[in-house]
């Protein structure tokens, strides 16, 4: 099952990112529509009021108009029946009676008026009020007159007056009256029609932008429905599947391995699993930093599906472990696939524009005959994985059922490893070093031993693998170097104030930033004067980073420290970098003096690694001294110090100060001449 091959960790990254993205189009998405909402309401609450405000004055102000106009109309007109019912009356009561209805009238119309004026009215309204009062004051002279007549009882003159000059100014004032009430008449009708428009835009308005909203809520729905459908998917991804490299996790692998043993008992066929482990990959992290680790999983991700079937599984559990399952026929299309996979990993890599080289570790069990489940079959190859690696990595290793007893004592180890410090287990044995041409001890290696409960005394490689793995060799180094300087020191007040002590130092303690701190301490902790420590590295340290290590040993010389070189012979010796380095001790392997007297090879490199020596004002020291005669060729090539199983095995501190009072040289005799040294 192989997935988008061109997933990188930026593309990762975006994936990993976009369901906030998603969230925040969603909420997008509703605010909008909340906003539209409201807009819509707005306009609509708008559109009404103007269409309310339109009625209002539809009904409340040409209504009264119109009453207006009605009320003066009416009282003009009664005006002038009585105008011409005056004349004909005879009887004075009644004469009064009209004249008091015409004043009423009078005053009607006056009223009318006033309030019709308090209205608002249009240009042609206005002209025709206006021309009306006019007119009304041309008549109101003639009515006066008419009614001073008929109280002189000048009946005849009267009724002349009315009929030839006041009904017709009446008249005049009635046609005026008549053209102001068929205006506001029109003015009521054009204003109902333009509410009725305005409604009608309104109700358009609100009509369309409802639509708008109803439109938009379904495409916000619609939306919604697919980033959520989306995001529903991307989380089922990104729950089944390797954010950084896109391959399937621990979760799916297992989902598809128990598919894959399904098929096989179906078909009588075989289920390869290969655990990959990459060698070496926290160095990666920590000299170049975690983008440039994330870049080589993704590339050794790609590596693994170019390499593998499309029909494979590809998985990667965590870290720098991949795992693989192949269905296969025969065995040996399984390790095809091993050895395909064991070189297209360990070819070159271009990361942040440098090479690098990683190498991986591969352990492979096969169903049926390694486990019959997924869990066994996945714990076996682990466990195959861990022997591969340990017997050197950069190899695979098929699944025994040894390995289990093997695993189970490791991890038992790894368990009483956690308790060993706080139980103060570790301890230190130190093994003598002897001068040669004084016959004195004069210094002691400390060797760290672990003092288990159960099982005895355990030398240093059955636990310091597992110590430097855990990172727990820096805590258990922190506190043996101060257990060290204080015995030495002890040592010192017993009188023997010559006596130095060499502790070994790890790749992880030298590296760390603790290191300076912790040798600081110790002297100060323990009073003993720093040129009587000794700290020994190996040659392995120095390759990981030169510039930095010289820096570092720098650093650590002055604090009064002495330097030496471990294993001298036998890792990365070159003697550019052994000027560079500002050593105090040389220390010749074991390797070298095993085979003397007997090996002139050995006796040659011997003897230029002791010029090499004295050329560089250095100290020299020969480990793994087990015989007479290999004594006696040292002391023949000139070696001044020793050390060894024939001289003493590391014992603990209360022995050794039998050892440091004995006279070596009535042991050995005096040293003989050196032999002389070639020029190297």
């Amino acid at each position: 099952m192989h997935l988008n091959p061109a997933a990188t960790p930026a593309k990762a990254a975006r994936r990993h990112a976009s369901p906030t993205a998603w969230r925040r189009t969603l909420l997008a998405g509703f605010v909008i529509q909340l906003l539209l909402i409201l807009f819509v309401t707005a306009i609509g609450l708008q559109q009404l009021d103007v269409t309310t405000r339109n009625l209002n004055q539809v009904v409340d102000v040409h209504m009264r108009k119109q009453m207006y106009t009605k009320n003066m109309v009416n009282a003009a007109r009664e005006r002038t029946v009585i105008l011409l019912m005056l004349p004909q009356v005879s009887n004075p009561f009644e004469r009064d009676a009209l004249l008091l209805k015409f004043d009423e009238d009078g005053t009607a119309f006056a009223n009318a008026r006033l309030a019709l004026l308090t209205l608002p009215l249009n240009q042609k309204e206005t002209e025709l009020l206006s021309r009306q009062g006019l007119l009304t004051g041309q008549a109101q002279p003639l009515q006066v007159q008419v009614i001073d007549l008929m109280s002189a009882e000048f009946y005849k003159e009267a009724t002349d007056l009315v009929l030839n000059q006041a009904i017709p100014m009446q008249n005049e004032v009635m046609a005026a009256l008549s053209q102001l009430e068929a205006e506001t008449q029109a003015a009521s009708m054009t204003a109902s029609y333009k509410a009725r428009e305005d409604h009608a835009a309104a109700r358009f308005w609100i009509y369309l932008l409802s639509a708008a909203a109803l439109l938009l809520g379904v495409v916000v729905a619609g939306v919604v429905m697919y980033y959520t459908s989306r995001v529903s998917r991307e989380r089922e991804h990104l729950a089944t599947h390797d954010v950084l490299t896109g391959l399937p996790n621990r979760m799916l692998f297992t989902d598809r391995l128990e598919q894959s043993l399904i098929r096989a008992r179906r078909r009588e066929t075989l289920v390869g699993v290969m655990f990959i482990d990459l060698d070496r990959f926290k160095r990666v992290n920590d000299t170049l930093g975690h983008a440039s680790g994330d870049q080589l999983i993704c590339e050794v991700a790609r590596r693994l599906r170019d390499v593998t079937r499309a029909e494979d599984v590809v998985a990667r559990l965590g870290g720098d472990e991949f795992v693989v399952v192949i269905d296969a026929a025969r065995v040996n299309q399984i390790l095809q696939v091993v050895e395909k996979t064991l070189a297209v990993v360990s070819e070159p890599y271009q990361i942040a524009g440098r090479e690098l080289f990683c190498s991986c570790s591969i352990g492979v069990s096969v169903f049926p005959n390694d486990g019959s489940d997924a869990s066994s079959l996945l714990k076996n190859a682990d466990t195959a994985m861990y022997t591969a690696k340990g017997s050197g990595r950069n190899r695979f290793q098929l699944y025994d059922a040894a390995m289990n007893a093997m695993a189970e004592e490791r991890l038992q180890l790894e368990t009483d490893l956690h308790y060993a410090l706080e139980r103060n287990e570790f301890v230190f044995h130190y093994q003598p070093q002897l001068n040669l041409q004084t016959g004195r001890i004069e210094g002691v290696e400390a060797l760290i031993r672990w003092d288990k409960p159960d099982k005895g005394l355990l030398g240093p490689a059955l636990f310091l693998g597992l110590l430097e793995e855990n990172d727990g060799i820096v805590r258990v180094g922190r506190s043996l170097l101060l257990a060290a300087c204080r015995q030495t020191a002890a040592w010192h007040a017993a009188g023997f104030t010559d006596l130095d002590v060499a502790v070994n130092i790890s790749s992880k303690e030298f590296w760390h930033e603790t290191l300076l701190d912790n040798v600081r301490n110790a002297l100060a902790q323990s009073g003993l004067p720093p040129q009587s420590l000794q700290l020994e590295l190996t040659e392995g340290i120095f390759m990981e980073d030169v510039d930095a290590a010289v820096v570092r040993i720098l650093a650590l010389k002055s604090l009064g420290v002495a330097v030496a070189i471990d294993d001298f012979g036998t890792g990365y010796s070159s003697l550019a970098h052994l000027k560079r380095f500002p050593l105090d001790v040389l220390k010749i392997d074991r390797f070298f003096v095993k085979d003397l007297p007997k090996a002139a090879a050995s006796e040659a490199l011997i003897g230029s690694i002791l010029a090499l020596c004295q050329g560089l004002h250095l100290g020299a020291v020969a480990e793994g001294v087990e015989t007479r005669e290999q004594l006696e060729s040292l002391r023949a090539l000139g070696c001044q110090i020793v050390q060894g199983y024939f001289v003493s095995r590391p014992v603990p501190a209360d022995q050794i100060l039998a050892l440091l009072g004995r006279d070596w040289l009535q042991e050995f005799g005096p040293a003989p001449v050196a032999r002389e040294r070639r020029a190297v």
